[in-house]
């Protein structure tokens, strides 16, 4: 029998509302056969072979998985490891820096890497077709990376440093530094964050990471996943032929981990914030990845923050409502890791209550055994994540590359099974044994106004890291993929209330994607009301028809599925035997919203917390003031979250008159993909929409916004920031301009070629190293009845801000003045050409296609239209559109950051060196 069919029979078996373990032992069985085609082979040298071949895939993805992560630096030498893994981008003898992204981008592909604590992983995505030169790359730069001056080591540098101090301008950064050492002995593995110290960072020397390199960069340390649409047999006879030759080498013996005594004293510290709003972080040291208590704190963390049925978000965002938003991490990895609970307060709530509360819940879970039906329903969405995660070849290559790096491939093949057999009694032992409140480390970060004092005396330190996960050398979406998608088969219908619905069959996987899209939301919301619309759309799940928003919650999360609800309408993922229910409670909410007064008090606390808290982070800061400088007074150019004195008075009466008049059918587009039978999902839609009239929509009374906007420069002094962001531009296009194809073009060679192989990247960040982040594009915001902008950012220290801007704009001006080189428009349209497979490699994917195609009326045959336009663009033609839509006299320049009004830094705090 086919897999899905196997694994189907297993969803229909397995009831949501109880437990049943013969179900579920089925369902692993079923979903485990997602690996079934795994081949492995040990070459001689010691490096481990992964090969994952998926059916009718589209894109293969590779990745590299080296056994050595921050974990192992020595403790005045931290951050080489993510150092380190910049490095291996910049070449060896055979490539120049630059020769791997661009050879990435001529073949339409996608690369990146990332750094753990525990590893350090580089992965290639490309369509099924042009694979294969990944493997030369990492083969290549295995043992042959050049760490030199020739090899931009010292401008790296710069990049790392940037990425170091952009993170401190982001929420959660501080805390996590400020906890570890709480945590941790000082030198044990884990005490230090992945990026590194700063002042480590900086000394850090070309001989000290080539130290590192040449410990570690081994096969007998590394492992290869390749996974998608390739022949394995080919597969492996490549390996062998690239990396059988590498020699291995003895390892050097691992850091030894600090026995850790049970902590029976609470350990705590403090800090003043620069954003608006008190944020905790509670840490509990806990075990490795694969022990048995491992998959037991996975559950717990289910519990706790999963979903809105979870623990703490009944109680700290619903029931007491005294936070925004609370999350959990369950980091167990090569030693013995830590639990961790976030919560984010609402502004002026007491911090103190949170955390009792917090403490009281784990409490609860030590003392009194969970309920059957809700450890049915964390086991069920368990699985269920488990299958849509994986739905992407991507992020099966990742799930391998972690297991195997970890610990080893039973731990992957094994996995669901432990997790579905957690037990009530394991849950209670498990938090009794690691939650205890005397042994937790609490990192607050309090307002310079807050009025609530801790409940103890802090004690700690700082250090420095953004992540647990060091980000990858880019930001943005991961490519990933599936199977093969046909966008001309999908059949569009429009119902007799107007409703346009969109459907396309895809049997691959048990599953089904829904996305409502309800058009021009924010353009019709009244210009004395803006915010309404954030606040209607976070409300839609709150209590539709007969169902209050906690039987909404229950519903759709005993499913394991997911119902996100915003101002523009709706996605629903969920398993094909629980479609049925999705689609109600999907239509239930688009619909029939109550807006009941509990809600409709905490959502508006809410919403006033956030707008209170970006406006006190200064990358968000000076994005929105961009959009101000640009749009003006059209409602682009007002923050969609509101002003607190125009949010503060939205009633119940505001929300159902916005909604009548906007959530008609005439103005939605329902786009459904996934495992059904087209002709039985049309039948389904009809009969939920059949009572949903048509209604008469707001005229458009927003003018234009004027094309001139407000050119010129605004510097806006932050003292608390680490970085100053930069952003440049005007007023852009609409999508149906005739010269948006050449504009992506453009885009590609000035601003967003993948890796660092556009002109931005490879110029102010690679060969100046004056940022880690630096971008701009023009196309990939056109709207349909507004145009999107021209926009730049660059993140850049505060003595480098003139340079920057001066070179950014130097840039804006050479693609307008200097054609293009012909291997630059080459290399852009081949990237365009064949990255295009990554467009349609899941169902929701597919879905955004659907609907760009339908609000864009662009037909279901544009992607052939896309790849036809695209081929004529010529070198000519991007010299003309950027000439016609990029003009330096209407740029506007936006900075925020430790500047001064001239630009320049602003000068250290006394006693500050």
């Amino acid at each position: 029998m086919p897999f899905r069919s196997l694994l189907l029979a297993a969803l229909l078996a397995a009831p949501v509302a109880a437990a049943d373990p013969a179900a579920d032992a089925k369902l692993v069985a079923t979903a485990n056969a997602l690996f079934a085609d795994l081949k492995t082979e040990t070459l001689p040298n010691g490096l481990r072979v992964y090969l994952l071949p998926v059916k009718g895939s589209p894109v293969v993805t590779t990745m590299l998985a080296y056994k050595v992560g921050s974990c192992d630096e020595e403790n005045d030498q931290t951050g080489l490891s993510h150092y380190l893994e910049h490095l291996l981008f910049k070449g060896t003898d055979k490539f120049v820096p630059g020769d791997i992204d661009r050879a990435t981008q001529r073949n339409g592909g996608r690369n990146n890497a990332y750094t753990s604590e525990d590893m350090t992983v580089y992965h290639f995505d490309f369509a099924a077709d042009r694979w294969t030169q990944a493997l030369e790359i990492e083969a290549d730069r295995m043992r042959n990376t050049r760490i030199d001056a020739k090899h931009e080591f010292q401008q790296e540098k710069g990049a790392v440093i940037s990425e170091l101090k952009g993170g401190e301008d982001q929420p959660w950064d501080l805390e996590y530094k400020a906890i570890l050492p709480l945590l941790y002995p000082k030198g044990s593995p884990y005490a230090h964050p992945v990026i590194g110290e700063e002042k480590h960072v900086r000394a850090a020397t070309a001989e000290v990471i080539l130290r590192h390199y040449d410990k570690w960069y081994h096969p007998n340390n590394a492992s290869l996943i390749i996974c998608g649409g390739f022949d394995p047999a080919e597969a492996m006879a490549l390996a062998k032929k690239l990396f059988g030759k590498i020699p291995n080498e003895d390892l050097p013996e691992r850091k030894p981990f600090p026995k850790l005594t049970p902590r029976d004293t609470q350990v705590r510290s403090e800090f003043v914030t620069k954003f608006d709003v008190a944020r905790g972080t509670l840490g509990f040291n806990t075990c490795r990845v694969g022990d048995p208590d491992d998959y037991v704190l996975d559950v717990i963390h289910d519990i706790l923050v999963e979903g809105k049925t979870a623990r703490l978000y009944k109680r700290l965002v619903e029931g007491d409502e005294l936070c925004n938003d609370v999350s959990a991490y369950n980091g167990t990895g090569r030693y013995p890791g830590w639990f961790n609970v976030q919560i984010e307060m609402l502004k002026g709530q007491d911090r103190r209550k949170a955390e009792a509360a917090v403490f009281d819940e784990l409490a609860k879970l030590a003392e009194t055994p969970i309920p059957a039906d809700e450890l049915a329903r964390v086991r069920r969405r368990a699985l269920a994540r488990f299958l849509f995660s994986r739905e992407s070849v991507h992020n099966l290559a990742d799930f391998i590359s972690r297991s195997v790096t970890y610990s080893n491939l039973d731990y992957l093949k094994t996995y669901l099974a432990k997790l579905t057999a957690v037990t009530p009694a394991d849950v209670q032992r498990v938090a009794k044994k690691y939650l205890r409140k005397e042994a937790a480390a609490v990192v607050w970060s309090v307002p310079g106004d807050d009025p609530h004092p801790p409940a103890k005396k802090e004690t700690g330190r700082r250090s420095g890291s953004p992540s647990r996960t060091s980000p990858s050398r880019r930001d943005g979406p991961t490519p990933t993929g599936a199977s093969a998608f046909d966008l001309t088969q999908a059949k569009r219908v429009e119902l007799k209330n107007g409703l346009v619905a969109i459907l396309l069959e895809n049997r691959r996987l048990p599953i089904v994607v829904a996305q409502a899209y309800v058009a021009d939301t924010r353009l019709r919301e009244p210009a004395g009301q803006t915010g309404l619309a954030v606040l209607v759309g976070d409300m839609l799940e709150e209590g539709a028809g007969n169902r209050t928003g906690k039987q909404i919650a229950e519903l759709i999360e005993n499913t394991g599925g997911s119902l996100n609800m915003d101002s523009t309408g709706g996605t629903l993922k969920v398993l094909t035997p629980d479609t049925e229910v999705g689609l109600d409670l999907l239509f239930a909410c688009l619909t029939k919203p109550t807006f009941p007064a509990d809600a409709l008090d905490r959502k508006k606390a809410q919403q006033l917390s956030v707008i209170a808290d970006v406006e006190t982070q200064p990358q968000n800061r000076a994005r929105m003031l961009l959009g101000e400088r640009v749009y003006g007074d059209h409602p682009f150019g007002r923050s969609p979250y509101g002003r607190k004195d125009v949010v503060s008075k939205f009633t119940a009466a505001d929300c159902k008159k916005l909604h009548a008049g906007l959530f008609v059918p005439n103005n939605t587009t329902v786009v459904v993909v996934g495992d059904f039978d087209t002709a039985e999902m049309l039948k389904a839609l009809e009969a939920r929409t059949a009572d949903w009239k048509p209604g008469k929509l707001p005229e458009l009374t927003v003018a234009p916004p004027k094309k001139e906007g407000l050119p010129g420069e605004q510097i806006v002094t932050d003292p608390t920031a680490a970085q100053t962001h930069v952003f440049v531009g005007h007023l852009g296009v609409t999508r149906d301009d005739p010269d948006y194809y050449p504009l992506l073009v453009m885009d590609n060679v000035l601003g967003v070629g993948p890796g660092f192989t556009d002109r931005l990247s490879s110029t102010l960040r690679d060969r100046q190293g004056l940022a880690y982040t630096v971008n701009a594009s023009i196309a990939n915001s056109a709207g349909d009845r507004v145009p999107g902008m021209f926009i730049g950012y660059i993140g850049t220290f505060p003595d480098k801000y003139l340079v920057a801007r001066d070179g950014f704009l130097k840039e804006i001006n050479r693609i307008r003045d200097e054609k293009a080189t012909e291997q630059e428009v080459a290399s852009a349209k081949k990237y365009l050409l064949g990255s295009l497979p990554f467009k349609l490699t899941t169902n929701e994917q597919v879905a955004d296609q659907l609907l760009t195609a339908e609000r864009f009326k662009l037909g279901f045959d544009f992607l052939p239209k896309y790849a036809a336009a695209v081929e004529k663009v010529t070198v000519a033609d991007v010299q003309a559109v950027a000439r016609r839509h990029l003009d330096p006299k209407r740029l506007t320049v936006v900075a925020v950051g430790p500047v001064g009004t001239d630009g320049r830094p602003l000068p250290p705090p006394k006693g500050d060196e």
